[in-house]
């Protein structure tokens, strides 16, 4: 089994050489890398180009329409759906913290599992709010916990119709994205599993975003609205 690294991209030139450095060293060489310039405005795409440079085990993409990070990491997911392999994402101002990611996360799958995700560490503080979701419980209704590092087995996607990752007109989640990912994703799970193995560094000090406050206030609301929403089934026709 391989896992399959995906790392949407905005203004994200300052932080790529660690990031791309950090799965390179991945001592487990199981791994593919998407990345994806979603229009940028600095030099991100020349930055990226430059650092990945003939490495086969990387494709790169450059947008050229604004989808933001959930519409990429699902688009781009959806082309391994009929393959056993492991979605990882990545933001692209974030990076892997521990060379062993790869191995640690495959190796829940060689067991079974459907969605894994690791403990990780905020630059300011080193703070870690992940850990184990109880059997059972509806992943809706229980305390965001399942955040960096996330993957999901390719496959669980087939199970959650794209309506979940869009409001009531049909327009794609812009913020909020990492629980709008993976709240339908865990609720169709059979299996989940949390590394206490720390992975992953979350920079909350990035530059990416001109503006915080907006883009905070937008995704509460994306938030509040896909939990109180809950899971929308799958229609023979939405797929």
């Amino acid at each position: 089994m391989n896992l399959v690294i995906v790392v949407p991209c905005f203004n994200a030139q300052d932080n790529l050489s660690k990031l791309v450095s950090s799965i390179r060293s991945q001592k487990d060489d199981r791994w593919s890398c998407v990345m994806i310039d979603d229009i940028s405005n600095d030099g991100t795409w020349k930055t990226m180009t430059s650092l990945v440079g003939d490495d086969s085990r990387f494709t790169l993409i450059k947008n050229k329409v604004k989808k933001y990070a959930l519409r990429n990491i699902v688009e781009t997911s959806r082309k391994y759906k009929k393959r056993d392999v492991a979605i990882g994402v990545v933001d692209g101002d974030d990076f892997l913290c521990n060379d062993d990611t790869v191995s640690l996360v495959l190796e829940e799958y060689e067991k079974g599992a459907d969605v894994v995700w690791t403990a990780h560490r905020w630059d300011i503080n080193g703070m870690n709010i992940s850990r184990e979701i109880p059997n059972g419980v509806n992943p809706y209704q229980w305390p965001w916990c399942s955040s960096h590092f996330r993957t999901f087995r390719s496959s669980l996607l087939d199970k959650v119709p794209d309506e979940n990752f869009q409001d009531f007109k049909g327009r794609w989640f812009k913020r909020g994205y990492d629980q709008a990912l993976l709240l339908p994703l865990l609720y169709k799970a059979k299996s989940r599993v949390y590394i206490p193995n720390v992975c992953y560094q979350y920079n909350i000090e990035s530059v990416s975003l001109p503006v915080r406050d907006p883009a905070e206030r937008e995704q509460i609301s994306t938030v509040s609205f896909v939990r109180s929403r809950g899971f929308l089934e799958k229609d023979e026709n939405s797929l």
